[in-house]
């Protein structure tokens, strides 16, 4: 049974791959109704709110894409709706943003969509992500954005990154924390921390942080102290519940930094962080203290409540 499961799986993704060379030439031209019912064609177009419109690679030469998949299904706030839908309300009047951990480019894209004015870098450590990020930035005729092919850490030197085997793509939850994985290859990729590349770049101005390096946040703000001491960015942080939140926390209220767990429906005011797991329970935004007054106007804006 299992080896007929199994031998079903690889016929059913062969014919998909059969489908995409066939239709491949003819993708400009199709409607996106059809190629969003039909995402194993290779691209689809997500449509968000103000006439915000997106399109994906939802596969590329190392297999799928199961973020672009799964907004072809789910529609645009398919997948961490409730951070996007923050996401986006702070990206409207910056002029730099920065996201760090860009996979194949969702916030990084929408962030120079949404704001053809402002500047976007969008890190991405791995090469074949890197490539489908790159892919992704192409295919949306954007000139914003630039992609860096750089891990972000607390040291620029080379680091050891350990990459997860999917079996089914592009995966989401590659980091350079051992460990954090079991089943992964192990690589070693260039890295900066972002007080050295901001020194590098001139950069005199940084609106919001985005960070989701799966278990090494900690790190990225160690190398990250100078920049968000000088720019007082809005950051977005994924918090997971194996991490060092001792550090983290200390750091950020060091630097006067408020926490705002983002929940589905709403900010909340936390004093400690508390990871989690669950995928829409662990991201943060971490607010200055002097911008805390416009926590309600953002949450009115993207629809959400404030809490404490």
């Amino acid at each position: 049974m299992t080896a007929s499961l199994s031998m079903g799986k690889r016929l059913g993704e062969s014919l998909k791959a059969a489908g995409r060379i066939l239709c491949r030439p003819m993708l400009p031209i199709l409607p996106d109704s059809l190629t969003n019912r039909m995402p194993f064609l290779g691209r689809v177009c997500i449509e968000g709110p103000k006439n915000l419109r997106l399109r994906l690679h939802t596969y590329g030469p190392h297999g799928k894409d199961r973020i672009a998949i799964k907004l072809a299904r789910r529609g645009f706030w398919g997948y961490e709706g409730e951070t996007l839908r923050v996401f986006l309300m702070l990206v409207e009047s910056a002029q730099t943003v920065i996201d760090i951990g860009a996979n194949t480019g969702l916030f990084a894209l929408l962030a120079a969509k949404a704001n053809p004015r402002c500047r976007v870098w969008a890190f991405e450590p791995v090469p074949f992500i890197f490539d489908m990020l790159q892919a992704n930035v192409q295919l949306n005729q954007l000139s914003n954005i630039e992609g860096v092919q750089l891990a972000v850490s607390d040291t620029t030197e080379e680091t050891k990154f350990f990459v997860t085997h999917t079996h089914v793509g592009i995966p989401t939850d590659s980091s350079s924390c051992p460990g954090f994985r079991s089943d992964v290859e192990e690589l070693r990729l260039p890295a900066t921390s972002l007080d050295d590349f901001a020194d590098r770049h001139t950069l005199d101005r940084i609106d919001v942080l985005k960070i989701d390096t799966e278990a090494t946040e900690s790190k990225v703000i160690r190398g990250a102290t100078r920049t968000i001491a000088k720019h007082r960015p809005f950051v977005i942080c994924e918090v997971l519940e194996n991490v060092d939140h001792a550090f983290l926390q200390g750091r950020m209220h060091s630097l006067e930094y408020q926490f705002f767990h983002v929940t589905p429906n709403c900010l909340v005011r936390h004093y400690e962080l508390a990871g989690s797991l669950a995928v829409d329970h662990r991201n943060y935004l971490f607010v200055p203290r002097e911008k805390a007054g416009l926590v309600a106007n953002l949450c009115e804006t993207a629809g959400l409540k404030k809490s404490g």
